[in-house]
């Protein structure tokens, strides 16, 4: 009987230390994974070493897990990941379904990824995102690239965002001053605007469709290429001007950022220490079917981008305080 009790009582504090330690060690390995993922796109292929700084929130069903002491006060102090030059100070707490952001504001625990700037900073920024399990609890899913694959190129995606605070943040914080388009100042401005207005859709599926049949072979098609920035002339020349004369600057800006972010994810997924996936694959993944505009067009001019040029002449000036956009770019190494 004794036996029994004691296996008993072994048992329930099995189970018990099990809870306490499986959150943290899904946030160990998974944040470890992350990271590794960026120095390998950020450091190894683009030649950048230093980060500005960050702070992150991680959460699960239960925890946070967050390097802010406005996000996390008091709370256990555990160990977690550095990243290049950033020295980072983990604490984890209890969220009971919301969670306080660095910039003070509150959120609902939710599928939700991004980075945004601290007000009151050099600029600095935080980046949110939820763990593995709460992708999987969603039901999240990608049939090309399978859940962890599809998450990490998702934290590659956004997290490239925190690094573009002095450069292009500034300029669409400006915009977002100076202007108001009755819509939400993001990336996905214009498929807000002209999602409904079926000759706009047209043209600019007609723009993008020219774009990826520039890049259907290894060589870029300079004929197509040429036609897809007809059609692009075409489409902001007709639907932005008046009151809307300022997105075509905007619009530039955010396939700039969103492309980078869609190409950093692409790179990672197709390279043998990353997700070793095929390229046609790591694409259709990446294009998610085409469901964001900035997101599907940003990509192919990356890929167009890499194809008239290496990103050694042209990836720094895509962080720190720069801010040439992609269409610059490419409308440049045209004229060699």
């Amino acid at each position: 009987m004794k036996k029994i009790y004691f296996f008993l009582v072994l048992l329930i504090f099995q189970v018990k230390a099990f809870g306490q330690n499986s959150p943290n060690e899904e946030f160990q390995k998974t944040v470890t994974h992350w990271f590794s993922a960026w120095i390998l796109v950020y450091q190894n292929i683009y030649k950048i070493d230093t980060i500005t700084p960050v702070e992150f929130v991680f959460f699960d069903e239960n925890y946070v897990y967050s390097t802010s002491t406005v996000t996390i006060n008091k709370g256990e102090t555990i160990n977690g990941p550095s990243l290049l030059n950033l020295k980072l100070n983990w604490k984890k707490a209890l969220h009971h379904g919301t969670i306080t952001l660095p910039n003070k504001n509150s959120i609902p625990v939710g599928i939700t990824s991004y980075a945004s700037e601290i007000p009151d900073t050099a600029h600095h920024s935080f980046f949110v995102m939820p763990l593995p399990s709460f992708w999987k609890k969603a039901g999240v899913e990608s049939k090309e690239l399978g859940l962890d694959n599809l998450i990490t190129g998702v934290f590659l995606h956004e997290f490239s965002h925190s690094q573009q605070m002095l450069n292009f943040g500034i300029k669409i914080t400006q915009y977002e001053k100076e202007h108001n388009f009755g819509v939400n100042t993001n990336d996905d401005m214009l498929q807000n605007i002209f999602s409904q207005n079926k000759a706009y859709v047209d043209l600019f599926n007609t723009e993008v469709s020219t774009f990826y049949n520039s890049i259907s072979n290894k060589e870029l098609d300079q004929e197509e290429l040429l036609k897809g920035l007809n059609l692009m002339d075409k489409r902001q020349k007709k639907y932005l001007k008046g009151k809307y004369k300022t997105l075509a600057a905007m619009d530039d800006l955010f396939l700039t950022m969103e492309g980078l972010g869609q190409y950093s994810m692409y790179l990672w997924l197709i390279h043998p220490e990353g997700g070793s996936t095929d390229l046609e694959t790591a694409i259709k993944g990446v294009r998610r079917n085409g469901r964001w505009w900035s997101q599907e067009e940003g990509l192919v001019l990356f890929l167009i981008l890499e194809r008239q040029q290496e990103s050694a002449f042209w990836v720094k000036d895509m962080f720190g305080t720069k801010s040439v956009t992609i269409m610059e770019l490419i409308r440049s190494n045209l004229k060699k």
